[in-house]
């Protein structure tokens, strides 16, 4: 159930009437059916009527109906010229978001973090690796072009915090360079960061 609302001029005057709505399936249409007429709001039935929006149909309902009662009579109108709009830095994310949410789950973040402490360096080695497992795990590529093209090309930057002006080719080789010592390490340990979820 949801609320909706009309509008009609008499008198002069416009009146907004609302209505409480349900949609009902009839065969093989979804049909709108009024279930209660509320009649014209003042300030206290538009508290009662959200109310019983939320009473209906939950928080999650009452959410997309946020802005029901306000009026939007003072918005500004805006002119857009649409042979003028163009997309600028459009990135990926849903992949790269994904696999930062394996490497977090595994507790590979705190793996690497613990077996790399953060010193003077710009971008943590921990962060370095994740890049570069990540990477490897959405677009098996070059250090190369991850550096130069995948990493500003998706929301990586977002997630991790890492500017992609940081994340270059000789950072990338220094980041294998550090881990590899850690080898053994890696595939000893235990718990979710195991060696076995590494393989796999």
């Amino acid at each position: 159930m949801y609320l909706r609302h009309t509008t009609r001029r008499k008198d002069g005057k416009t009146h907004v009437y609302w209505q409480l709505v349900r949609s009902v399936r009839r065969g093989r249409k979804v049909v709108q059916e009024t279930v209660a007429h509320l009649g014209e709001l003042d300030a206290h039935g538009c508290a009662r009527a959200a109310a019983l929006a939320r009473g209906i149909s939950g928080d999650a309902a009452t959410l997309s109906q946020r802005g029901l009662f306000e009026d939007a009579t003072g918005a500004a109108a805006v002119t857009v010229k649409l042979d003028q709009i163009r997309l600028e830095r459009s990135r990926s994310f849903g992949a790269v978001w994904l696999g930062w949410l394996l490497w977090r789950a595994l507790k590979l973040d705190e793996l690497c973090s613990g077996l790399m402490p953060r010193g003077r360096e710009a971008v943590a080695w921990a962060d370095v690796v994740a890049i570069l497992v990540i990477g490897r795990l959405c677009e098996p590529s070059s250090e190369l072009h991850v550096a130069e093209r995948w990493y500003r090309t998706t929301a990586l930057e977002d997630l991790l915090g890492v500017q992609s002006e940081a994340v270059y080719d000789e950072r990338l080789y220094r980041g294998l360079d550090r881990l590899l010592p850690h080898k053994q390490a890696i595939v000893a340990a235990p718990g979710e960061a195991s060696g076995g979820a590494l393989r796999a």
